[in-house]
């Protein structure tokens, strides 16, 4: 593992025993995500205070306050005292430890759709990005990066490959989720096919080229022929002169985005529960 992203992950991912990358984790917001969601929108509060008399709020915020008051607390308005500390207090539970993602989430949303200020939304959009979280704003809206269909490919990958005692397929999924929870897509497209590689080597005593280990392979347990040309095409992918495999290690760049290594993740995780399983199973 590269000590440039140790200190993005958990002590979990770094060791193995967390099969998912944050992107991948839907029912879950990081304590520094609600910490730095809290300070933005802290902030535009503080802007808001009215010139003069920092007890009260003045527009935007005023504005948005007075709308959740009646819409989300159902306050009756002429009970409102619009002061700015009250709104704090009130606003600051949705950010508390034990604040759920439905709550960060749920308030983030609504407030940023009553506030309609572009610069904010995408302040607050660069900030779940940053953060690797697995939802982000996209047209006013929090969206999930990924299904949980993907999150359940990787740990049936992961658990599958420590029931066959393959430590080396297990090894690569796992740094390949770290790699993405670190920000490094490039590096984790290429544990993601590592993965696979090692599957299709360790099942055929070869360790010559992938395309003879999977020759090997299909020949031992015939696949259908359209999973083979895909799984020939998906590590030609990664190994052309174009691939990332050459711009990581040529360069030591390569143009992945996330969307690209969560998609490989998810892609070759099948494909190792589809290979270690046999020809009962197909790729989730």
């Amino acid at each position: 593992m590269s000590n440039n992203y140790r200190s993005s992950i958990t002590f979990e991912q770094a060791m193995g025993i967390d099969p998912l990358p944050s992107q991948l984790k839907l029912d879950e917001v990081s304590p520094v995500l609600k910490a730095r969601l809290w300070d933005l929108i802290h902030t535009q509060i503080q802007k808001s205070k009215m010139y003069g008399n920092s007890t009260y709020l003045d527009d935007p915020i005023r504005r948005v306050a007075k709308r959740y008051m009646i819409e989300r607390e159902n306050i009756l308005i002429d009970e409102w005292d619009n002061q700015t500390d009250k709104i704090i207090k009130l606003w600051k539970r949705k950010f508390a430890p034990e604040a759920s993602f439905s709550d960060v989430f749920g308030f983030v949303e609504w407030f940023v759709r009553a506030l309609r200020n572009p610069e904010v939304a995408q302040w607050i959009g660069n900030i779940m990005k940053s953060e690797r979280a697995a939802y982000r704003l996209e047209d006013w809206n929090i969206v999930p990066v990924a299904s949980p269909e993907e999150g359940e490919a990787i740990v049936r990958a992961v658990k599958l490959a420590n029931s066959s005692g393959m430590e080396g397929v297990r090894s690569h999924i796992s740094k390949a989720s770290t790699a993405l929870t670190a920000g490094d897509y490039a590096g984790s497209v290429r544990e993601s096919i590592h993965a696979v590689e090692a599957v299709a080597f360790k099942k055929t005593g070869q360790t010559g080229s992938f395309a003879g280990a999977l020759k090997a392979l299909n020949k031992a347990e015939p696949m259908h022929e359209a999973f083979r040309i895909a799984l020939e095409k998906l590590y030609a992918y990664t190994s052309n002169e174009q691939g990332v495999r050459h711009s990581l290690f040529d360069q030591g760049d390569a143009n992945v985005t996330e969307r690209d290594a969560l998609f490989m993740l998810g892609v070759c995780a099948s494909f190792v529960t589809y290979l270690l399983k046999g020809n009962d199973a197909h790729p989730a």
